[in-house]
């Protein structure tokens, strides 16, 4: 946002105040533009920003300038002759603001509209209305703090002193300097060292941001709003605002968590759900639906159920439960139905109507299982079909109480009981114990209790009392008429794999600490190397100096400090890679024309070397710095390694769906084929140069890691070489 924020602190009963979308529709206006403008409310809102204003006197170039601003998401200023209802038009001052998010993504304008024939109202009024405003803000029930232009504090409200903590009088604290506040909270804040950084940030920006989300060390949130205070053009001051935000941040995450919960309840339900309206369309399906009818979710939503799948008989008794639906009924029936393929199908569906939060029936839920088999099989036959006696996998057949009713050979092998100790106990009391995991233990005995179909990993434990784990699924058998008969469960015993995947998770976790100690030797190592290079080049400096030295000496002298130089760098190098760290990276939007025009302004090019840039580079979202480094790394090995009498280096790039592929290409002596692939590797350095320290391209590749990117290179010896870095917009 353009840092021109307007003075409008003294006229806000008088100027009118638009909120728009980032698009510049109005959602909200103040009385004073309704006054102004004559409009009803409901003529302003949902109405384009522009066509509000338009009148047949107005400038069109500077009606022009509003569209433009607000899609490049920029500040504007103009003065026209604004839209009055049936009267004619008055000259106005018309300011807009964009706002962001604490992401930098502009969500809404503000705008005022002020009326430049009552500009010369009183002082007195003015005055009135700022001492009113100053009131207001102090008895907000907000943490409320004022800065001046140098920082110091020049309001603060005791609400903002309970939120810190603080215990003297408001009066005591104006004068005083607000860093002292930024050290003195930041151990307040989780990440402490990023809270005094984002302050420095936004009083740099001078830009406007609401509701910065911040998390206290001891479970709250706080959100906090900066506004700077500009008044004609001039900086003037900071207004801090912080509310508690806690509650409701608990109550987003307790919400999302139950969202996702229950989505994911829905989503893996072996059992077809589907949600339909009043009028039978259908609304939702799961997956399990999906495989059950044969029809994709996309296929379903929008279409009549009994359209789809029922005859005239069927749908006859669709129309009954429809009107039981409608009173408030639920109940479960079957009902014969042909899939998307034409098969004929039983279905058991328990049905329950659906409320909206009025209590009004807007539609219903129902649970379908299909119930074929059972229908076409003798109950017995229904059990010999689900359990095999040979089967690796332990199997337990258990009663409508749960109870064990019959257990294959493969459970005694496993548990080490008998069937005599095994069976009318629950599995439960008999294979459970105090390491197994209860959320689990509740899972099973909540689908069991409700005859759904369930699955999960278990620590059970053998008769010997050794632990095991087994993968557990299974489900309830019903009869023709929809009540339970049976529950049967198979349990693959998994130990194995889940030691394994321990292992795999310990390994893991030993090698990034291994990773990070050497990245720490490696600063300490480097660091020590740099005093015995400092002391060695001041020797030969110093016998330079003190010796006649013939030319042949000098020339030695000379090879010494060059080789001191380079090996100086490379530790320089050294210790720029082992600093690179992903959580140091501050992304935001960065012009990669600038980032690239600063690394050639940072660069030496001899004269013979021309750089070009072929077209004008993308804004992207990366880290300033390492954006740069980048850059100026590969441009600089560009540079370094041309032997042409005439070189040339030629930035580009072009734009993908997801992506931005950027391009250096160089006429310098190219890499040799076998050496292409092992060109990034810090232990590899394959020309001999002693302008390059042969570190730049490991760093370059690092940082591109890190950003989730891309970096490759296509050479050819003696015609030079291409760098291709894509990077995610």
């Amino acid at each position: 946002m353009d840092k021109k924020i307007v003075s409008s602190e003294g006229k806000d009963n008088e100027n009118g105040l638009l909120l728009t979308n980032a698009s510049g529709t109005v959602f909200w206006c103040n009385n004073a533009f309704l006054e102004q403008t004559n409009f009803e409310n409901s003529e302003v809102v949902n109405s384009d920003l522009v066509d509000l204003i338009a009148s047949i006197e107005i400038n069109k170039e500077e009606l022009k300038k509003i569209t433009t601003s607000i899609r490049n998401g920029v500040h504007f200023d103009i003065e026209v002759f604004h839209k009055k209802k049936d009267d004619v038009p008055f000259w106005s001052r018309i300011i807009g603001n964009p706002v962001s998010d604490s992401q930098g993504v502009i969500f809404q304008y503000v705008v005022i509209i002020e009326n430049l024939a009552v500009e010369n109202n009183t002082a007195h009024s003015i005055k009135e209305s700022e001492s009113t405003l100053f009131s207001f803000l102090l008895n907000l029930q907000k943490g409320i703090l004022l800065e001046d232009e140098n920082r110091k504090i020049v309001a603060i409200n005791k609400e903002f002193c309970s939120m810190f903590s603080l215990e003297m009088d408001t009066n005591l604290y104006i004068g005083l300097d607000s860093k002292q506040f930024d050290e003195q909270f930041k151990d307040y804040f989780k990440n402490s060292d990023q809270y005094v950084s984002r302050i420095n940030q936004l009083v740099e920006q001078k830009e406007i941001v609401i509701n910065d989300e911040l998390e206290l060390v001891d479970g709250r949130f706080f959100e906090r709003t900066f506004i700077p205070i500009i008044k004609e053009g001039i900086y003037k001051g900071i207004l801090w605002s912080f509310n508690d935000a806690t509650i409701s941040q608990k109550y987003k995450e307790t919400l999302n968590y139950e969202k996702g919960k229950y989505r994911r309840i829905i989503a893996n339900m072996n059992i077809g759900l589907l949600e339909v309206d009043n009028n039978d369309l259908i609304l939702l399906a799961n997956q399990s639906f999906c495989d059950m009818s044969g029809y994709t979710i996309e296929e379903l939503i929008g279409k009549t159920g009994s359209e789809l799948f029922l005859d005239a008989a069927n749908k006859e008794k669709l129309i009954e439960k429809s009107i039981e639906r409608k009173d408030g009924k639920s109940d479960s029936y079957e009902v014969e139905i042909k899939n998307k393929n034409g098969d004929i199908k039983n279905w058991l569906i328990s049905g329950a109507p659906n409320y909206n939060l009025n209590g009004e029936v807007i539609g219903s839920i129902g649970i379908h299982l299909n119930i074929t088999e059972q229908k076409n099989q003798e109950e017995q036959l229904i059990l010999l079909s689900l359990i095999a006696e040979k089967n690796i996998n332990a199997v337990i057949i258990c009663d409508s109480q749960g109870k064990i009713e019959w257990l294959n050979d493969s459970f005694v092998t496993m548990t080490g009981y008998s069937f005599e100790e095994a069976v009318s106990k629950t599995p439960g009391h008999l294979l459970q114990g105090k390491d197994s995991d209860l959320e689990q233990i509740n899972y099973l005995r909540t689908q069991i209790r409700h005859g759904l179909p369930f699955k999960c990993e278990l620590l059970n434990y053998k008769k010997s009392g050794e632990k095991y784990w087994v993968y557990l699924h299974g489900q309830a058998l019903y009869n023709k008429e929809g009540k339970i008969l049976k529950y049967f469960a198979i349990e693959e015993d998994i130990t194995n794999n889940i030691n394994l995947k321990s292992q795999k998770e310990e390994l893991v976790n030993s090698a990034a600490k291994a990773n990070k100690e050497l990245e720490s030797y490696a600063l300490i190592a480097s660091h020590d190397l740099k005093a015995p290079i400092r002391s060695i080049y001041s020797l030969v400096t110093c016998i330079k100096e003190d010796n006649d030295l013939n030319e042949q000496t000098k020339e030695y002298f000379s090879i010494i400090e060059n080789k001191l130089e380079k090996m100086d760098r490379q530790i320089e190098g050294i210790l720029e890679y082992a600093k690179i760290d992903k959580e140091n990276f501050f992304y935001e939007e960065v012009n990669s024309n600038e980032i690239v025009k600063n690394s050639i302004d940072n660069l030496v090019i001899p004269d013979n070397i021309e750089i070009r840039m072929v077209s004008k580079l993308p804004i992207i979202k990366s880290d300033r710095f390492r954006l740069q480094q980048l850059f100026q790394n590969i441009i600089s090995n560009a540079v370094n390694f041309i032997d042409k009498p005439e070189g040339i280096v030629e930035i580009d790039y072009k734009e993908e769906q997801s992506s931005y592929i950027f391009s250096i290409k160089d006429n310098g002596r190219g890499v040799a084929k076998e050496n292409l692939h092992q060109i990034f590797k810090i232990s590899k350095y394959f020309n001999n140069n002693n302008r390059s320290t042969g570190l730049g391209l490991s760093i370059a590749k690092k940082i591109v890691e890190i950003c989730n990117g891309t970096i490759w290179i296509e050479s050819e010896l003696g015609v030079g070489t291409t760098f291709f870095i894509q990077l995610n917009k």
